[in-house]
């Protein structure tokens, strides 16, 4: 090979190298760069995804903050910009009622993003007098839905006594306040009128039938639950009320299994209750009810039991036996059954029972911590 060609040769190889690195470092630069404007890409699709999530978020505290209640079933989809977004609720954080999370995720091409909020609710009493009770009227001293029925020796210190069912005054059952007014909408049967003492009126023509569970009293009812939850004297199990509720109130969202049957105060119960054996000694507060049954239970007092105050029955039964006592107004929605010595007297409320002034309570969500 000659000089010249050796010369030529050394030349190309060092042309094809120039080349080589210029092509390398051109596909490595355009490389870089297409790794900056996808990461430029996410970066911006992310921070807009972040923004669609915390409008979602935004819009979804707006429609909760009023009515905490929401934030039970809230939930939402929606499209923002150029994504969407995603909102869920989580409720009873940390088991309280009144502590909430809102966690919603945003969407905006590549980008995804999720923001989260701590919410409370404080609700604020806007009106109200926290000392003042109003007297709720019973138009009777024993109300009954149902069936009436007088048995044994069963007295009766009641002058007002109502039933839509019939009336039925038997056995040793004689003794009732003087000037006592039996009234039905059906028929009052008195099976040994001369065994009554004192002067008594039966009326069972043309009577009308009456609500027992009126939109009244559920308001009244409601109006004392509001007053349970205040004080924080709201129980899911019977077995957690105390003898003396905080406020005079208690409120079981459950039944009555588990409890003492001892207390003062008034006592609410939405579930079953069923009240065996003796030992029942109930006295109530601030002229409240003694005892409100919300379910259509067979209420059961035996030989031994004493309530004093008012017995609120809108949809249950009620049987007593042995010799129980009872201070206070009667109302129930189904039957009544008074056997043995059961006695009953109109107590020192009357016709009535006092609730807590109802107050003006409206919620206040705020956030307490942004994730």
């Amino acid at each position: 090979m000659t000089r010249r060609q050796r010369q030529k040769g050394t030349a190309l190889i060092i042309v094809l190298g120039v080349i080589a690195v210029v092509t390398i470092t051109a596909g490595a630069m355009s490389y870089t760069a297409t790794q900056q404007m996808h990461a430029a890409k996410v970066t911006r699709e992310t921070l807009k995804a972040r923004l669609i999530a915390e409008s979602g978020l935004n819009k979804a505290y707006n429609a909760v903050k009023g009515d905490f209640s929401k934030i039970t079933t809230y939930a939402e989809n929606g499209a923002f910009g150029d994504g969407t977004y995603s909102v869920r609720a989580v409720a009873n954080l940390g088991g309280n009622p009144n502590r909430a999370k809102l966690i919603s995720e945003g969407h905006c091409g590549i980008g995804r993003a999720v923001v989260s909020a701590d919410l409370e609710n404080i609700p604020l009493v806007t009106s109200g007098d926290d000392s003042g009770l109003v007297f709720f009227p019973l138009p009777y001293d024993l109300m009954v839905g149902g069936t009436l029925e007088f048995k044994g020796n069963a007295k009766a210190g009641f002058r007002l006594i109502f039933a839509n069912g019939k009336i039925i005054v038997s056995g040793n059952a004689s003794s009732f306040a003087d000037n006592a007014v039996f009234r039905s909408a059906t028929e009052v049967e008195i099976k040994q009128e001369h065994k009554m003492t004192g002067n008594y009126t039966v009326e069972d023509t043309d009577v009308a039938p009456e609500a027992i569970s009126s939109e009244a009293l559920m308001a009244a009812i409601d109006a004392l639950k509001a007053y349970a939850r205040q004080n924080g004297a709201v129980y899911s199990s019977a077995s957690e009320i105390p003898n003396s509720p905080p406020g005079g109130v208690a409120y079981c969202t459950g039944g009555s299994e588990g409890w003492n049957k001892k207390g003062t105060g008034c006592f609410i119960f939405e579930g079953e209750v069923s009240i065996q054996g003796s030992g029942l000694d109930v006295q109530s507060v601030n002229g409240f009810p003694a005892l409100i049954v919300l379910s259509a239970s067979e209420v059961k007092i035996n030989a031994g039991g004493v309530v004093r105050g008012a017995i609120i029955l809108p949809n249950a039964s009620f049987h007593a036996n042995g010799h129980s006592e009872i201070y206070g107004a009667i109302l129930v929605g189904q039957a009544v059954k008074l056997n043995g010595t059961a006695d009953l007297y109109a107590g020192d409320a009357g016709l009535g029972f006092n609730v807590p002034h109802q107050q003006d309570i409206t919620d206040h969500v705020i956030i307490t911590a942004w994730h």
